[in-house]
């Protein structure tokens, strides 16, 4: 049985994650079913459309506005504010848009197993 014990991570100690186009994420902490990631986008910028196999998201907004756009054509949207929250289940194709100039900072959680993002098209056209 292996112990495991407390730790502490500085930014330094982060490592890149896989990407999107516009979104630069570090990991954060990983085990075999979950990883915890510190997500980045600068101002005006719109992430490409992917979605994130079969990993379930959980997201915390620390810094910004977000829009985060799905759905058919890409017509749906959620809102999120500093502070907020947001989930999205498995294989929803979306994409993140900052709709200000100020910078976006994200902590995510990614739950479940597979590649943390696969990079797509679009969603489906209306």
């Amino acid at each position: 049985m292996t112990t495991q014990l407390p730790r502490a991570v500085t930014q330094q100690d982060l490592e890149e994650a896989e990407g999107t186009p516009g979104i630069t994420r570090k990991v954060v902490f990983e085990t075999d079913n979950n990883k915890l990631v510190q997500a980045h986008a600068e101002g005006g910028v719109s992430s490409g459309w992917h979605h994130h196999g079969d990993r379930h998201v959980y997201a915390h907004l620390v810094e910004g506005t977000a829009v985060i756009e799905y759905g058919s054509g890409g017509n749906e949207h959620l809102d999120v504010e500093t502070g907020g929250f947001f989930y999205l289940p498995p294989r929803v194709v979306h994409r993140d848009v900052n709709p200000t100039d100020e910078p976006q900072r994200w902590i995510i959680s990614f739950v479940g197993t597979g590649p943390l993002v696969k990079n797509v098209d679009g969603p489906d056209p209306e």
